[in-house]
């Protein structure tokens, strides 16, 4: 696997668009993500999987309008 921590931000968007389909790598590529923000939001364990794909809709929709 990739060394995610070594990426540049852009390099670890493109990382997770490239692995959308592969949940393990998408994981990992968006923990690393994650805590790089140390103001991220802590989801609750059980959110349904709808819950969940539109907070990552919303969190990938937040990152490309910052490129």
């Amino acid at each position: 696997m990739a060394n995610l921590k070594d990426m540049t931000l852009s390099e670890l968007k493109k990382y997770l668009s490239d692995h959308r389909n592969d949940d393990e790598a998408f994981s990992e590529a968006m923990g690393e993500l994650l805590s790089r923000n140390r103001n991220s939001k802590i989801y609750p364990a059980n959110m349904s999987s709808e819950e969940v794909g539109r907070v990552i809709q919303e969190k990938i929709q937040q990152i490309q309008q910052k490129d």
